[in-house]
């Protein structure tokens, strides 16, 4: 449970678990989801959006198996070791990327800005044009913002 707690996707009490970053066999979880069942219900989206987590054997058990594909193709789920199926499919936007994930946007430049991304990339130490963008974004944002507060001069 203590993988599950270092991610942020579950809470406890107990003060004997300790978060940890390591990735967790998966015996260990359905062991562990017999005595906790939200391990269980969390599972299966686990399986799909964040697998580094666990320590995955070469074929998942098939009642595992039958849930994540089941998820995977959005058709209805069946139960997981007494676990309503259905409430596995909660877990599944909330793991991962929280909140506002990336989205893809294209635009068309021209050479010479093509150019200006890379100089900017390699001046900036960015690892993306991606990220060269959304620090401009910010910077312009910023200076937008400043703009606003200074007084107009008539």
């Amino acid at each position: 449970m203590g993988r599950f707690v270092a991610e942020g996707l579950l809470a406890t009490t107990d003060s004997t678990i300790e978060a940890d970053k390591t990735p967790v066999p998966l015996e260990d979880v359905l062991w562990a989801g017999k005595v906790e069942p939200r391990l269980l219900e969390l599972l299966p989206a686990v399986v799909i959006k964040r697998p580094g987590m666990l320590l995955l054997p070469s074929a998942l058990p098939q009642d595992l198996d039958a849930v994540v594909r089941a998820l995977r193709t959005d058709e209805p789920c069946p139960d997981f070791r007494g676990i309503d199926g259905e409430a596995c499919r909660r877990w599944v936007p909330l793991v991962g990327r929280r909140g506002h994930p990336s989205r893809l946007k294209s635009f068309r430049l021209k050479y010479d800005d093509i150019q200006r991304l890379a100089r900017l990339r390699r001046r900036l130490a960015a690892k993306s044009d991606a990220e060269v963008v959304r620090l401009a974004l910010l910077a312009l944002e910023r200076a937008a913002e400043a703009a606003e507060r200074q007084p107009h001069e008539a």
